[in-house]
This record gives C-alpha cells, structure tokens and sequence, in this order.
C-alpha cells in the first residue's frame, strides 16, 4: 500500500474513531441520567432545607454509575482502538486515551445538561413540603478515570491475546535449535 493510501485510510480510521467516541458519550450520557436517582432536600414549614440520611447512598450512586458505565465505554473504546489501530504501536494508546476521556466528557456533558440544575434558583423558590432534588453531575472525577483505565485494559489484553504480533522479531525456540543443530 502507498504511503498516501495509508495515511487517507488512517485518517479514515480516526474520523470513524471519532464518530464512534461521539455516540458512546451520547449514548452514555443518556444512559447516566436515566439509570440515577438524585437525592432530595425537603423543604419544612419554616423552609429550612433538610436531607434524608438515605440520601447520601443516592449522593453517591451518582458517582458509582458513572464508573460502571465508564468501564463498559472504556472496555468498548479500547478495544476498537485496539482492533483499527493496533498497527501503529504505541499510537494506538494514545488514540484509546484520548478517545476514553473524550467520550467521558461528552457523557458528563450530556447528563449535566438534561439535569436538573439550577439547585440554587430550585431552593429558593420551593415551597414547604416541596422536594428538591440536587443538581445532576459527578462530585469527584474518579469515575472518570474509569474510563481511562479500561480503555488502556482493553488495549493490553489485545497486545496479550495476539502477542505474536508485537514479538514477531523474537526468534522462534525451535527454529533457532535448529539452526544449531545445522552448523
């Protein structure tokens, strides 16, 4: 294949790549917002906001979604990267990484900006008796790093399940044995 060739289909690759990247953060965002029960503050007859102590799982569950959602899209992202981009070595890493926290940001993105938001604005104009839920969004950015992380996992059981494609230069044991033996 000629040098321009390959570069073009490379190219090709990575706006596929891209595409799919997109889609997993949609669809992950998506996915985010409607698998997650935000917490609420009860507003009492002498408006004081007040939270469940149930609440604080629900605080978390956010989080602990995201990163469940997070290995899967990584674990798909990375394997595709792994499967299109294998060739070109160590690329192929840095294509998954930036693919994972692509993908991970437009997840955040979306499920932030279905909502709801506005916490402070919701508080102030609730009224006794009205539950008000906190606003959607990640706390921490560990669950972000999920993503990462399973992107670079899918890379390197792809690199171990076809090892004979990166330690092609390693001589085989038997064919070296018999080289010896000709000598």
């Amino acid at each position: 294949m000629t040098e321009p060739r390959r570069r073009r289909r490379l190219r090709q690759w990575l706006i596929t790549y891209l595409g799919v990247v997109v889609v997993v953060g949609l669809l992950s965002g998506i996915l985010w917002h409607q698998i997650v029960k935000l917490p609420s503050y009860t507003i009492g007859d002498d408006f004081q906001a007040s939270f469940q102590q149930a609440g604080w799982a629900e605080f978390a569950g956010t989080d602990v979604a995201l990163a469940i959602i997070g290995l899967i899209a990584g674990l798909v992202l990375g394997g595709f990267a792994w499967f299109v981009f294998h060739a070109n070595g160590a690329w192929s890493t840095l294509i998954a990484g930036l693919g994972a926290v692509v993908a991970a940001l437009i997840c955040l993105l979306v499920g932030q900006f279905i909502g709801p938001h506005d916490f402070d604005n919701r508080i102030a104009n609730a009224d006794p008796g009205d539950l008000v839920k906190i606003d959607f969004a990640a706390h921490t950015w560990v669950p972000l790093t999920m993503w990462i992380g399973a992107a670079m996992l899918a890379l390197l059981i792809g690199s171990a399940v076809r090892r004979e494609h990166w330690i092609s230069h390693v001589p085989d044991a038997a064919a070296a044995e018999a080289g010896e033996a000709s000598l």
